[in-house]
């Protein structure tokens, strides 16, 4: 019985970490497009450690009906006004403003 719980909670910790992936990219923007009705979709670098929402698209996208998003997309303009680099890093396996591009948690300007 020890076995087969240990067993258990070793799968179920497992596919926790599996599960709870959250993208990360550096580099300039060089991409930001307007989806109607409110949808902004960027790119900056190669996206590593893709949620599996996310995989394959290499782009971002956030909702200017949600507060943080307008927040984003003045760092994101600003940073590619400026010439500057990014760093963006997902918000953990959720693609919640457009089906197949991962969320942003925060967006960092470098240089």
């Amino acid at each position: 019985m020890k076995k087969i719980r240990n067993l258990l909670t070793f799968v179920a910790t497992a596919a926790l970490f599996t599960s709870a992936q959250a993208g990360t990219a550096s580099g300039k923007v060089s991409g930001i497009f307007m989806h109607s009705p409110d949808i902004v979709m960027f790119a900056a670098g190669t996206i590593n450690g893709t949620p599996s929402c996310s995989s394959g698209t290499q782009q971002w996208a956030i909702s200017l009906s949600d507060p943080a998003g307008k927040g984003f997309l003045a760092i994101l303009l600003s940073a590619q006004a400026q010439g500057k680099s990014v760093v963006v890093h997902g918000y953990t396996n959720t693609c919640r403003d457009w089906g197949d591009r991962e969320l942003p948690s925060y967006v960092v300007i470098l240089d």
